[in-house]
Order: structure tokens, then C-alpha cells, then sequence
């Protein structure tokens, strides 16, 4: 199983921000799907492109086909708390974002932490994971 090494303001493991649409499909071929200005990929890789076709936003979700890490960590498979306290060692988030508890959106890195839910209590299995990691070309979150 392949691992993708997420690089904020970078990109994530071959598929850099800024490239074209043309050279994703030379690294990946042909997308699962497509919808809009989105391509998906690995069944959770999913590449945004800006009007020029350009890579503007990798979302990734947790899948059976490929794993992520940012920094050695897993940020799907360690509790969301634990990961926030991760990336906040490198950038704090915006304590402005509508959604903070599901959404958390750091914007010197460029990177978000999404969930659909939040746990009810410590036991409480959903919500406990993030279920999207993203990262952006500059000013994306702005």
C-alpha cells in the first residue's frame, strides 16, 4: 500500500500544488471520478483545480488503498484531539472557523482537519477520527 507524504504548501506525495491537470493524469491516470473541478483518485484522494486547471486543493480521505502522513504521523488514525495538539506545535488554528470543533483550518500551513461529527462522550467511536485531512496552494483558507 503506498504511503502519501503531506507537505503543507507543497503538496502531497507526487501531486504538487500549482501542477497542471494534464501531469496529475500522467502520475495517477485517469480519475475514478470527476465532478466539477474535482478528480478522485485511490478511493479518497481527491484533487481540486483552480480555473486554469491548476492543482489548487488535495483533500484526502482515509481509504483502503493508499495511507497519508504529515511528519511521521498518521493524522486519520490518531484521535482528533491528539492530532490537532500535533499540528498546533507548528501553526495554531483559526479559532474563527464557523465549524471549529469539526473543522479545524491552520492557516500558515494551509491545512485543514475535517470530521462529520463529534463524539458524544469518550466512548463515542464517531467523531473520535478526522475524516478528511486538506492542504492548499497560499491564501486558499484566506
Amino acid at each position: 500500500m503506498e504511503n502519501f507524504e503531506i507537505e503543507p504548501n507543497i503538496g502531497v506525495g507526487p501531486i504538487k500544488l500549482g501542477m497542471h491537470k494534464s501531469e496529475v493524469v500522467k502520475v495517477f491516470g485517469k480519475p475514478e471520478h470527476e465532478h466539477d473541478n474535482r478528480s478522485g483518485y485511490f478511493s479518497g484522494f481527491m484533487v481540486d483545480f483552480d480555473e486554469s486547471d491548476k492543482v489548487e486543493f488535495i483533500e484526502l480521505a482515509k481509504s483502503d488503498l493508499f495511507t497519508s502522513s504529515f511528519k511521521g504521523k498518521s493524522l486519520h488514525n490518531i484521535p482528533a484531539s491528539e492530532a490537532v495538539e500535533y499540528i498546533c506545535k507548528l501553526d495554531d488554528f483559526d479559532p474563527n472557523e464557523p465549524e471549529l470543533g469539526y473543522s479545524y483550518i491552520f492557516k500558515k500551513l494551509q491545512l485543514s482537519l475535517w470530521r462529520g461529527t463529534l463524539p458524544e462522550n469518550e466512548q463515542d467511536k464517531d467523531g473520535k477520527y478526522f475524516e478528511a485531512v486538506g492542504v492548499g496552494v497560499s491564501n486558499y483558507f484566506e
